[in-house]
């Protein structure tokens, strides 16, 4: 725009210059000081639009204005100070260029469809005026049209550019922005994505160091080996001590120790004491939940694992605990000898300790069991 605005400006006082090299010529001059005035003004303010434009900074509102007004002035006065000589010797004796590169100069930085409008009307309407006096014949009527229409279809094509290019502009800063957003969310993804890794590894090395150590010891402690404490009730802790720190040790990065979590844990605790070895998987439970849900999880989880110590015939169990899409799920699984749901009613532990438990919280569990293919139980609850 800044370029446009230039460079113009300095092709139309080129083509005033070379007018008025040819008024001198032909002496078509009247009032010399009157003409001089005109274009030392024109000139003068002409430098001061170029310097302003050239700062690349915004250009005010009345310096448009200004710029129209100097132009209409001289187009006003400037034939009080020429002869008709002037008019009928050169193709462009008057200042017909500078009124176009006034209103391209409107219309490039207003970009505005009323300001541009409101400085050609000016300007054609001082032009109709300076020129008035001169006109003789339909010729002249329609050269003076030809002008005014040049004027103002220059500004209207350059106010199209413009806008346009501006929406460019916009829509290119929009993309951009959007850019630089979409690549701070992926450098924090990624950096939050490296600290869980780094937070899996410590938890990892915790619990290799868990296992290596005191679980290995507690483990020979509540067992029925050599290493097995005489005492039942040591026993017992110990199991519960072994169940607790397994589970305290997350095998995912997304696992944490949440109230949910540690209830959990603590269900599988007197299975434990029973020799049930329960394998936990906690991911991304939430850091709290009502008390009343909590406790309904709890004890459904620990009515499942006791019928799995009691019932299923194995010493293995696996309890996962996770939340997404909108629902907490809590499902405990074994490989044990199963039974036929379709031939087995299911006992009261199932039917009031789990089933009615989730059902009294707004949630739900269903079971899930082939003989000789294990027994799955899923409690989900809609947070």
């Amino acid at each position: 725009m800044a370029a446009v605005v230039v460079l113009f400006r300095l092709a139309t006082l080129a083509m005033v210059a070379v007018s008025i090299a040819g008024g001198v010529d032909i002496g078509a001059y009247t009032r010399i000081p009157l003409a001089i005035a005109v274009y030392a003004v024109l000139f003068a303010w002409s430098a001061v639009l170029i310097t302003l434009v050239l700062r690349r900074e915004a250009v005010p509102g009345w310096v448009l204005a200004v710029d129209v007004a100097v132009t209409a002035a001289g187009v006003v006065v400037l034939p009080l100070a020429v002869s008709n000589r002037l008019f009928d010797t050169l193709a462009n004796p008057y200042l017909e260029p500078v009124t176009v590169s006034v209103a391209v100069a409107v219309a490039l930085v207003s970009a505005s469809p009323r300001a541009t409008a409101a400085g050609c009307a000016t300007l054609a309407a001082a032009y109709a005026v300076g020129q008035g006096q001169l006109l003789e014949t339909g010729a002249d009527i329609g050269s003076l049209a030809n002008i005014i229409g040049w004027q103002a279809g220059t500004a209207v094509c350059c106010l199209v550019f413009i806008r346009r290019l501006r929406r460019v502009v916009y829509h290119l800063a929009l993309a951009t922005q959007q850019v630089i957003t979409a690549r701070e969310r992926l450098a924090a993804q990624r950096a939050h994505t490296e600290e869980r890794t780094r937070h899996f590894g410590e938890q990892l090395r915790r619990y290799r160091a868990l296992h290596d150590g005191p679980l290995r010891i507690l483990t020979a402690i509540a067992g029925p080996g050599p290493a097995a404490h005489p005492d039942p009730m040591v026993r017992r802790q110990c199991a519960v001590s072994v169940n607790v720190l397994r589970g305290a040790a997350p095998d995912d990065p997304g696992g944490t120790l949440t109230d949910l979590s540690l209830a959990l844990m603590e269900a599988g605790g007197d299975s434990a004491a029973l020799g049930l070895r329960v394998e936990y998987h906690f991911a991304n439970l939430p850091d709290s939940l009502p008390s009343g849900v909590v406790d309904a999880l709890y004890r459904a989880s620990a009515e499942a694992l006791s019928n799995v110590a009691a019932h299923a015939g194995t010493t293995r169990a696996r309890l996962t605990a996770m939340a997404g899409g909108g629902t907490v799920t809590v499902a405990i699984v074994d490989q044990g000898k199963g039974f036929d749901p379709e031939t087995t009613e299911l006992g009261y532990g199932i039917r009031h300790s789990i089933i009615e438990r989730m059902t009294e919280i707004g949630g739900t569990a269903t079971v899930d069991s082939h003989p000789g293919e294990g027994t799955r139980i899923d409690l989900r609850w809609p947070r």
